[in-house]
């Protein structure tokens, strides 16, 4: 259900330029606001929720993101919203004061995937953030601490991704005569 003016209007006032497409579900949970915006705005909308009075006390809950790559093939009314883009990055935050939880959606291309990190404004945003960007390849700028959390670097995969192999091509095991992480291409023949 498409409520645009039901949404806090402080935050709306801000995001009016970017129209963002707000929704919520009264059945469901009617505290519960969901928005689309441009990857550019995240930022703008993290210093309006840490810094603004009328919000109170909020948090961060979760920042993750999900692969589109075959969702406008099943689903072509989503294909509008994707545009190109593949990865549609989410953040939640929930705020105490009003008793609502907002859930603010927008889509990153995976060619030109920068987002600017809002680490400044909520620091528990640094480790989910470096989960992301490892995961799903979105890099965010302004990041103190880009460090992989469990990849090794020496590889620029990204194992959310729906096109990552289920079956690797190479195995991994640590040589003690090397002493170093030694990769090995196998290529099983079919049987």
């Amino acid at each position: 259900m498409h409520k645009k003016y039901q949404f806090p209007m402080s935050l709306f006032i801000i995001l009016e330029n970017v129209e963002p497409l707000v929704y919520t579900s009264d059945k469901l949970s009617a505290n519960h606001y969901i928005a689309l915006i441009p990857n550019e705005e995240i930022f703008n909308v993290s210093c309006i929720l840490k810094n603004e009075v009328f919000f109170g006390f909020n948090f961060l809950c979760e920042i993750s993101a999900i692969d589109t790559m075959k969702y406008s093939k099943f689903l072509p009314e989503v294909g509008i919203f994707l545009n190109k883009n593949r990865v549609v990055l989410y953040y939640i935050f929930y705020l105490y004061f009003l008793k609502l939880r907002l859930s603010f959606f927008s889509f990153v291309n995976l060619k030109n995937n920068r987002v600017v990190s809002i680490e400044k404004n909520f620091p528990n945003a640094a480790w989910a953030e470096r989960e992301v960007s490892e995961m799903f390849g979105i890099n965010f700028i302004l990041k103190k601490d880009n460090r992989n959390l469990l990849l090794d670097y020496t590889q620029n995969e990204h194992p959310m991704l729906k096109d990552f192999p289920t079956e690797g091509y190479k195995d991994l095991y640590y040589s003690f005569l090397e002493e170093n992480l030694v990769y090995i291409n196998t290529h099983y023949a079919e049987l």
